[in-house]
């Protein structure tokens, strides 16, 4: 996307499209299938054995496949290992809660908040340094809940760990078994590649269907009555599907930097597809209308460096005015006050309303995003409660509530990358259905109708805290970010007086200002979501940060080797107050 120019921004892209849009994902069945089967498998086979309630634990630790899906081989099963080790660690705790503190207590029921909080805020705080996007903490938190009402049907923790730890050792088998052989798709490539073509291909089709939509908005706009309805309504479907190119450009590069292609084979042909689309999407969006919205989906030319190192990202997440820690402050405040009122009001489920907070902030979203979250957690759970609702009142059981429990997970595979409102509708009665065998006799509908209510207070507050809880913290992180871009720019200009560009060192460098540039663009995104007005004021200086920075990596990148004169940038770059920012190359 071209960055605007000018410090009046454009119309924002309507709550309403932003609530009903299902954008288009490419082809979701085949990860469904794996979701399905991560649970479905080790869930039969306990069943078999005569273990009903174990059988239905083993769900949350087939969540981990989820966390895998679309990255490369090489990274995805350290990435499925890694979360199925915490959803056992959540199942361990919150069974540990459930059985010395039981919820239904007071006390046992504000320990569970607690402890709730926690997980969320240190699952937030991860998932928001290391950019990993959807789905986020939510499943650890879930599991964590799960775990708390499982010993009330007569199970351990340990026990419970255990099942949870056996669906996760299978969810890491399921999700690398394609890069053996794929049964799905049959093809004589090499499977162990798939992700990195199917990345590319996604890439290919998004920017394509990009360049449709200029084109046919340019011809729309050259018939139409020139009315403002229709022209913010064209420029909206070029923003909404230049977006969507800019996200699978971004993370088709993600995938090959996880398989070491770039790095190890730079002449790889899928490099050079990448590098084509990545060409024509940069040079496609110049002209285009500004869309502050979605400022970082700037696109420049060049192959985009790996990201630093994990430590490194965690410790810049730490510090008070990053987007993590203002993330993590509201997932924390939001979480403590739902399931504190919650436990006050005496309702049988605290930790569902803070599931139903953290669902809303985990992504650390802006108001307007925060918005329509909110507006899809509560109607979806309003449709989900009365689809569980149908299904618990016909009392499943055995084989069949294994089965049942096997298309909600695909289907909710199938949809959550397009619109999560509608996997809503899918998660609520599989995470109700897996926890109901400690609910023998219930009535399914005052049960839905309880858990709608916990919801609503966990959505309320979460909205709050988007407006109350750190309510300035977007301008904070926004004059942090381009500070630290700054610094990171005179740090590598200072570092090439005496070093060339394709040093090791200097690599290094001029990944942190790659790194900064994008985290500025994503601070700048947020600041015109929370308040436009004062972002308004502050764009032409993020513009001016903003221009050297991607232009000094062009420099390096057109130098190739050698050395290039730094005195020049020095010169340009914008004089940003340091304010305690640490300097330095990632490792």
């Amino acid at each position: 996307m071209t960055r605007p120019d000018s410090p009046a921004l454009p119309p924002r892209q309507g709550l309403r499209r932003m609530f009903v849009e299902v954008p288009p994902r490419g082809r979701r069945w085949p990860a469904g299938v794996r979701a399905a089967l991560a649970f479905g498998v080790p869930a039969l086979v306990l069943l078999a054995l005569g273990h009903q309630t174990e059988a239905l634990l083993t769900a949350a630790g087939g969540f981990a496949v989820v966390y895998g899906e679309g990255r490369a081989f090489r990274a995805r099963w350290a990435v499925v290992l890694v979360a199925g080790a915490a959803l056992v660690a959540s199942a361990a705790v919150g069974g540990l809660v459930g059985q010395y503190a039981p919820a239904h207590t007071v006390t046992g029921g504000a320990i569970l908040v607690v402890v709730l909080a926690v997980t969320a805020v240190i699952g937030a705080v991860v998932v928001d340094a290391l950019r990993l996007g959807p789905p986020g903490p939510f499943f650890f938190v879930l599991t964590c809940a799960i775990g708390s009402v499982v010993p009330l049907a007569g199970v351990s923790w340990a026990v419970n760990a255990g099942c949870v730890a056996i669906g996760a050792a299978w969810a890491a088998m399921v999700s690398m078994s394609p890069a053996v052989r794929d049964p799905i798709r049959r093809r004589r490539a090499d499977p162990r590649r798939a992700p990195e073509r199917d990345a590319v291909a996604a890439a290919e089709r998004a920017v394509a269907a990009f360049l449709t939509a200029r084109d046919d908005t340019a011809r729309d706009d050259d018939g139409s009555d020139g009315t403002a309805g229709h022209e913010h309504a064209s420029g909206n479907r070029v923003v909404s599907a230049r977006h969507r190119a800019a996200t699978a450009v971004d993370t088709a590069w993600a995938t090959l930097h996880d398989a070491r292609i770039p790095a190890r084979r730079p002449d790889d042909p899928l490099v050079a597809r990448l590098l084509t689309v990545h060409h024509t999407f940069a040079t496609a969006g110049a002209g285009l209308p500004p869309s502050p919205d979605h400022a970082a989906d700037a696109v420049h030319d060049g192959i985009p460096m790996a990201r630093p190192s994990v430590g490194f990202r965690l410790r810049r997440a730490l510090h008070p005015h990053s987007h993590a820690t203002t993330t993590a402050v509201r997932v924390g405040v939001a979480s403590l006050a739902a399931g504190g009122l919650a436990v006050a009001a005496g309702l049988g489920r605290p930790d569902w309303a803070v599931v139903g907070a953290v669902l809303v902030l985990q992504q650390g979203p802006d108001r307007p995003r925060g918005l329509v979250r909110a507006a899809h957690r509560l109607a979806g759970t309003a449709l989900g409660v009365v689809l569980f609702a149908a299904i618990f009142s016909l009392h499943p059981s055995g084989f069949v509530l294994v089965l049942i429990l096997m298309g909600l997970q695909f289907l909710v595979e199938l949809v959550i990358a397009r619109n999560y409102g509608i996997a809503v509708v899918f998660i609520t009665p599989l995470a109700l259905l897996i926890g109901g065998a400690s609910h023998p006799g219930a009535q399914a509908w005052p049960l839905a109708a309880e858990r709608l209510l916990e919801t609503t207070i966990g959505v309320a507050c979460a909205v709050a805290a988007l407006w109350v809880v750190l309510p300035r913290a977007h301008r904070r992180c926004l004059d942090w970010c381009l500070v630290r871009t700054v610094t990171a720019c005179e740090t590598l200009l200072v570092h090439l007086r005496g070093a060339t560009v394709d040093a090791p060192s200097s690599m290094a460098l001029r990944r942190d200002v790659q790194f900064e540039l994008t985290g500025a663009a994503l601070a700048a995104e947020h600041a015109v979501g929370d308040d436009r007005a004062w972002a308004s004021r502050q764009w032409n200086r993020y513009l001016r940060v903003d221009t050297v920075g991607h232009g000094l990596l062009a420099a390096c990148r057109t130098r190739g080797v050698g050395t290039i004169d730094p005195a020049p940038w020095l010169t340009r770059l914008p004089r940003e107050n340091p304010r305690d920012v640490p300097s330095g190359a990632s490792e």
